[in-house]
């Protein structure tokens, strides 16, 4: 077997060797110990545009073309002396190699492995990823989606029962801790079950769905909207008196009221609801809140439903 040494006088080995280094998928350089370029194959040339260069270059001068977005890596930042710095301090820091992954101009990417040696030379190769890290992002989307279904109401679009009492929970621990107002309702939609019994389970579906869409459309991005139960939700407005939650519940029920579900095609009908709203007082827990909640709703009911009624405290 052939060492380097041997190498340097057998041209043919040479150009195999060389010819082993030049594809396309692979970057391959080599500065000497004043970062000036001393080989790069062709693929490297291609990615820094170095066909048609003149004179000595730099791995300084390869970091600014990169910032400058001309050719090369992807780089960021305004200060490019500040980054052409911290590049040369991180490949020089120590002996041995080091391994990272970097994106270049084209979108390409490329595992990069740099090779400081005993004399100070580095010895720099790319493989490129291109399509690991495709895969990497098409995996993470797949998790963002997964975790989002696993939140979500599938019919209705808001948070399941299971997200929204953790939310709420959060929410309780939060205004606890910075002593600021959080409001809670809960909100049945009236005579569901007849719905169902007069225009069938596909009716009900899309009277829930409406619903949801009166949701998302009246709450703001920091409140939650959720379905707890078959025909029951709960929204909670953080920073909000009981007296402001009162009002939104209430425009919420008023566009309800003036809403048409279509179920046929010759026919639409009107659906109502009544809510419970109560303040979160500091030393509430979440069965606490939901109980007061509860017993505002049920007040509701009582009075003749499709209103809104506000949690008081009983009689002593």
């Amino acid at each position: 077997m052939k060492s380097i040494h041997d190498l340097r006088t057998d041209d043919i080995a040479c150009e195999a060797l060389l010819g082993a280094l030049d594809g396309r998928t692979q970057l391959v350089a080599i500065y000497d110990a004043s970062d000036r370029l001393m080989f790069a194959n062709s693929a490297f040339k291609h990615a820094f545009r170095l066909n048609r260069e003149r004179g000595d270059i730099t791995f300084a001068d390869l970091v600014l073309r990169g910032i400058l977005g001309q050719c090369g890596p992807r780089i960021g930042g305004d200060d490019a002396s500040a980054v052409i710095a911290d590049a040369i301090a991180a490949r020089r820091e120590r002996a041995g190699q080091r391994s990272f992954a970097t994106e270049l101009v084209d979108g390409r990417w490329f595992w990069m492995t740099e090779s400081l040696l005993e004399n100070d030379w580095i010895v720099l190769t790319g493989t490129e990823i291109s399509a690991l890290r495709s895969n990497e992002q098409a995996w993470i989307g797949a998790h963002e989606r997964a975790v989002q279904e696993a939140r979500t109401d599938a019919l209705t679009g808001l948070a399941n029962r299971r997200h929204s009492m953790s939310s709420l929970e959060l929410a309780i621990t939060a205004a606890a801790g910075t002593e600021t107002p959080l409001t809670v309702a809960l909100v049945d939609l009236d005579h569901f079950k007849q719905i169902n019994d007069s225009h069938g389970h596909a009716a009900g579906d899309a009277v829930l769905r409406d619903f949801g869409e009166v949701c998302r459309h009246a709450t703001r991005q920091t409140d939650i909207a959720g379905r707890i139960g078959g025909e029951e939700f709960l929204v909670v407005f953080p920073s909000t008196s009981v007296e402001h939650g009162v009002s939104a519940v209430e425009r919420m029920r008023r566009q309800v009221l003036s809403r048409r579900v279509q179920v046929a095609d010759d026919r639409a009908i009107r659906y109502s609801f009544s809510a419970g709203v109560c303040r979160v007082e500091l030393s509430d827990d979440l069965n606490t809140t939901l109980a007061r909640a509860d017993s505002a709703l049920y007040s509701a009911k009582r009075e003749g439903r499709n209103r809104t009624v506000a949690w008081s405290a009983p009689l002593q």
